[in-house]
């Protein structure tokens, strides 16, 4: 899917661009008893460029359980910058970010697993949502590229 975002900044208009692939992962796997398990979940990805004379603004990134138990964590760039313990969190994305490419990664698991999560980023000509369920596994994963 490929997102086009265009907003009016000064009497110019600015163009951010977004695409998003998802993937869903199986894996089954035996035991030495002889049992038999399958894990499911599935993997987002998103690509979304920023113009750099924006980043003294926030760009949010929320993650929301809906009013169901999330834990995990977000790193930027493969540092923690947030552990996930509740329902829902914001994370001003802002002061992670400079010129260049940055992955931002959420991991996280969620009960129960039929619920929904929903993760989102906003800031400046910016608003991108995705939404996941059914896995109980939240794994997603955000380039962002500053120009």
């Amino acid at each position: 899917m490929v997102r086009v975002f265009i907003s009016k900044d000064g009497g110019n208009k600015v163009v951010n661009f977004s695409t998003s692939t998802n993937k869903q992962y199986v894996r089954s796997y035996r035991t030495s008893s002889n049992k038999q398990y399958t894990t499911a979940y599935q993997y987002q990805q998103t690509t979304v460029n920023l113009k750099s004379v924006n980043l003294w603004l926030p760009y949010i990134l929320s993650i929301d359980a809906l009013g169901n138990q999330l834990t995990g964590q977000v790193t930027v760039d493969g540092k923690v910058i947030k552990r996930l313990k509740g329902s829902s969190t914001q994370i001003n994305l802002s002061p992670y970010l400079s010129i260049g490419k940055h992955r931002v990664e959420i991991a996280a698991n969620y009960s129960p697993s039929s619920s929904r999560i929903a993760v989102e980023l906003s800031g400046p000509d910016t608003a991108v949502t995705q939404q996941t369920s059914g896995s109980g596994v939240l794994r997603h994963a955000l380039t962002i590229i500053v120009n």
